[in-house]
């Protein structure tokens, strides 16, 4: 079985737009890298090889595949022109979020099961876009459809003649005509699984993409005033002024600014050339490339995007009257709160004393 990894990095932007501009949303940078990157470095490690998907190559030793068509469907085909003598595909969305050893685990399944493919089965209710899966006796796919409590996530190894035919069929049609004809195995997933449809998905990702190890560049400007209490991840030219508080787990990217008397708190990603003044505090945040937080603001669960521009004093408030479907409650002393702050679009500009209410920009 000679296997081809491919990642499906493009679509439209959708309500990420206010993030992304006219790229997919895969192009969100979180942790150093863009979303997509995750996955296609997982495979490159595992194959040696990964075909990308995607508008706009932007590094990382994958081959990219331009993108034609659209949805899944067009995405497949485009990568299908690319490939070689690969006798399976192993395909994922590049909006998901998955550890690596679930890739490892079709591979596995389809060989020790005898199979001619596998997809991945994670344990959710209904998602957007991902059709529920049926199994039957043995743990081979019966069907994409109807009610359970496994939907499809996002990841399968399918022989290379099912692969071809998504081209032209809707990919569910395609697999339930393989469920009566092939062996599919249907592989159930417990482990880290998260996929990205909204903006506010982000602030759950800032928790698995999180350093977990401490690592300072020889490049980097710490003040021996300031305090990091690890995990914390400290990238070239990074500076960090005096009398910070760094409390990881944090990301501080590549020329970022730290100002003196800050304090940066558990969860936040700050990612490169991205400026917080002095005495400002930022919280389970992702502050995008070249986003600017002015002094004694408090930037808390937001997401501020690109170049944008938050002047000083501004508070972001968080704390939502009532939960929202795809957010997990925070635990503090035995209470639970559903927090969502500001999403502050690419470019633009918060005047100076602003208080944002809670889910402030989401949908």
């Amino acid at each position: 079985m000679k296997i081809a990894p491919v990642v499906l990095a493009g679509g439209r932007p959708g309500v990420f737009e206010k993030i992304t501009g006219g790229l997919p949303k895969t192009y969100v940078k979180i942790g150093g890298k863009r979303l997509f990157q995750y996955a296609a470095d997982a495979l490159l490690s595992l194959f040696g090889r990964v075909y990308v998907v995607a508008p706009r190559p932007v590094g990382g030793g994958y081959t990219y595949v331009e993108e034609r068509g659209e949805g899944i469907e067009g995405a497949l085909a485009s990568a299908e022109a690319y490939l070689g003598s690969e006798s399976h595909v192993m395909f994922t969305y590049g909006d998901v979020y998955v550890e690596s050893s679930a890739y490892r685990a079709l591979v596995e399944a389809t060989a020790s099961m005898g199979a001619d493919g596998a997809v991945l089965a994670v344990p959710r209710r209904i998602t957007k876009g991902y059709g529920v899966l049926e199994a039957r006796v043995g743990g081979l796919l019966a069907k994409v459809g109807g009610e359970g409590q496994w939907i499809f996530g996002g990841v399968a190894l399918l022989p290379r003649d099912v692969v071809k035919k998504v081209a032209s069929a809707a990919l569910y049609e395609v697999l339930n005509e393989a469920a009566q004809l092939r062996k599919i195995a249907v592989v159930p997933w417990s482990g880290v699984w998260h996929d990205v449809n909204y903006p506010e998905d982000l602030l759950q990702l800032l928790e698995y993409t999180a350093p977990t190890y401490t690592r300072i560049s020889s490049k980097a400007r710490v003040s021996p005033t300031a305090v990091l209490e690890g995990p914390v991840v400290v990238e070239d030219g990074a500076e960090i002024d005096h009398y910070a508080v760094v409390k990881g787990p944090v990301y501080i990217g590549s020329g970022a600014f730290i100002g003196a008397h800050t304090l940066i708190r558990n969860y936040t990603d700050i990612e490169d050339e991205a400026l917080v003044g002095s005495s400002a505090e930022v919280s389970h945040s992702l502050l995008c490339e070249k986003a600017t937080i002015g002094r004694a603001s408090y930037i808390s669960y937001s997401v501020v995007g690109p170049e944008a521009v938050v002047e000083p004093n501004t508070v972001t408030m968080s704390v939502l009257r009532e939960g929202r479907d795809r957010l997990e409650p925070v635990e503090v002393r035995g209470r639970k709160f559903y927090k969502l702050g500001a999403l502050i679009e690419a470019r633009t500009r918060i005047p100076a004393g602003s208080v944002l209410p809670p889910g402030r920009g989401f949908v």
